[in-house]
């Protein structure tokens, strides 16, 4: 199975049985199981390491993946896979990075079969792989290569021994994924976020209870992504009670860990965020972006898993964005053309009226350009130009962004001209694109538009909506706020037939508590989630079931990415004032002004 575009294997295939369930990929509908297959680079999630150790463990892997790329992601799962379950008999997949130009050579042309065989040696490190019986590429099992890294503690450069049989098994994780990665060293992090929560099958289960039966321990500050459940209210709201109990003991293990009980995919809305240079572990991809662009700290994209076991460690490999010349933009995504051209003109006729700002839409362009701006870049880390001739970028503007970059960009940072912290400045900025050289994409309206359209893939199944689905990444107060000012543009209440359901962590919940914004948007009826998000709600009652008259509108790009694979419903994308009018009336309207 060949294609030119990565994959998220998170929302991009099903665990249970290997199927591509990605709608917008070139693959769906193919099966990977007992395949050899060959992309680019996985993308998107971090949870892409806990589908890896689900196809594993169910029989449903790949014989080989044949990547261009270093994927760290996806070599997690089979990692751990090796050391947690290494007394199973399971399969595990050959996993070899080629480069551009070996991988080049794959490119199917027309209708031409290209056969593929991978021999190896005794010791499964060195591979060749044949095309069509001639052709040769020499490549190493990545998952062969083990070395030792040395470690920096920041003190007296020793690293204390494992204290824990979890310890010692963290430890051979991150040594082996830090030489996956091309680390030569390992450096202290100052925190960490656990973006394993989540329940997707009884392997990810498994693990963490092994890591709690081993004495694990974390030796950072450690939070909690968002788990598959409301963890208080899963009862009264209908969840099925074996997915319940399941996702609560994967977050009861984190906890017996050391974790704090914040179950938030937005850590950065959290009282104690990280700080400009500060070298970090996060999971979660949204957290990731947000983390690396907007407030400057260091951290790859860190599988699912990996990240507990650097927790325990308290240590990360130095390499990637840890290293300030690995922060380098590669490449430009220029959209000044097209801000200047499509949208100030009416953004400055819109803000006029107070009204007008809600009703333009144009909070839908960043959802729409993160998810453009990661397909762009190609892997590599963009300078993305033009989005300082807005009047404001918000916060809020920003987190919406960088959760649709991460669905479709693997890499873990993007700057933003004059926006954010490390692209400030007309010298900086210069020196950015001179260092991205002739690689220069121009951002066209068309290019946008077809954002926009991908985005809103169930836009055929007409404008009836069943449920307004709010909150990925998880509400900030100020997003509650401008809830509450569309919902008071007038007195019409919410339509009988539409639910609307917003997530939030805990901790935003209770700042919007004292500020009454809880209050007003239950009195409109808006069901207020804590501890869970949109990606791990997949079944009903939450999501309706999978009849054709089924819609679901969401603001959020990342949502509206992966919830058809996801859920199998039609997915609408439109902008906050437009989720609130299909509250109000149970369909969709057209967004006027500055918006799609």
């Amino acid at each position: 199975l060949y294609s030119d575009v990565g994959i998220s294997f998170w929302g991009g295939i099903d665990p249970l049985n290997g199927n591509v369930i990605d709608q917008t990929h070139p693959l769906h509908g193919k099966c990977i199981k007992d395949a050899i297959l060959c992309i680019p680079s996985g993308r998107g999630s971090c949870t892409g390491s806990q589908v890896m150790l689900e196809l594993c463990l169910n029989g449903n892997d790949p014989q080989a993946i044949i990547l261009r790329d270093v994927d760290a992601i996806l070599c997690t799962g089979a990692v751990i896979a090796e050391e947690f379950f290494s007394d199973e008999n399971i399969s595990i997949p050959i996993i070899c990075a080629i480069g551009e130009e070996s991988f080049s050579q794959l490119q199917q042309n027309g209708e031409e079969e290209v056969t593929i065989s991978i021999e190896s040696n005794q010791d499964n490190e060195d591979v060749v792989i044949r095309m069509n019986g001639k052709h040769e590429i020499c490549s190493r099992n990545l998952l062969a290569m083990k070395s030792i890294l040395s470690f920096i503690d920041g003190c007296d450069g020793e690293a204390q021994q494992p204290k824990s049989q979890a310890e010692k098994l963290a430890q051979r994780v991150v040594q082996r994924i830090g030489c996956i990665s091309g680390a030569t060293e390992l450096i202290p992090i100052t925190s960490a976020h656990i973006d394993a929560v989540t329940y997707i099958g009884q392997g990810g289960l498994r693990f963490a209870q092994r890591l709690v039966e081993l004495d694990g321990k974390v030796k950072v500050p450690t939070t909690l992504n968002s788990q598959s459940t409301d963890r208080r209210r899963w009862e009264q709201l209908g969840i099925d009670k074996t997915l319940a109990t399941n996702a609560n003991s994967v977050g009861d293990a984190y906890l017996e860990l050391g974790c704090a009980m914040s179950f938030t995919c937005a850590p950065y809305l959290l009282p104690n965020k990280p700080s400009k240079g500060d070298n970090i572990m996060w999971g979660e991809s949204n957290a990731v972006v947000f983390s690396n662009s907007v407030l400057g700290a260091r951290t790859e994209k860190y599988a699912d898993y990996f990240d507990i076991c650097a927790a325990v460690v308290g240590l990360v490999p130095n390499t990637g964005v840890h290293q300030t010349e690995n922060r380098k933009p590669s490449i430009v995504i220029d959209a000044t053309d097209f801000i200047e051209e499509h949208l100030l003109p009416q953004i400055h006729a819109d803000i006029v009226d107070e009204k007008c700002v809600y009703k333009s839409g144009i909070d839908l362009l960043f959802p729409a350009m993160g998810w453009l701006s990661g397909n762009l870049s190609d892997g590599r880390i963009p300078l993305i130009l033009g989005f300082d001739l807005l009047p404001s970028v918000s916060r809020d503007n920003l987190k919406a962004f960088c959760a649709a970059y991460g669905t479709t960009g693997s890499s873990p940072l993007f700057h933003m001209a004059n926006i954010t912290p490390e692209a400030m400045g007309d010298n900086v900025i210069n020196d950015m694109i001179q260092s991205c050289g002739d690689r220069r994409v121009q951002v066209s309206k068309e290019d946008v538009v077809e954002a926009y359209t991908t985005l809103d893939s169930g836009k055929q199944s007409g404008d009836d909506i069943s449920l307004v689905a709010l909150g990925n990444p998880h509400l900030s107060v100020g997003e509650m706020k401008d809830l509450v000012d569309i919902i008071s543009l007038d007195e019409r209440p919410k339509n009988e037939s539409v639910k609307v359901i917003a997530t939030l962590g805990r901790h935003i919940q209770s700042e919007a508590d004292l500020l009454g914004y809880t209050r007003s948007l239950e009195e409109f009826g808006v069901t207020l989630l804590n501890d869970t998000c949109w990606c791990m709600l997949l079944h009903p009652p939450i999501i309706p079931s999978t009849n054709p008259s089924a819609k679901i509108l969401t603001n959020s790009g990342k949502y509206a990415h992966y919830g058809p694979g996801l859920t199998n419903c039609n997915i609408r994308f439109g902008s906050m004032y437009q989720c609130i009018e299909a509250a109000k009336c149970g369909r969709m309207g057209s967004t006027k002004g500055a918006g799609m």
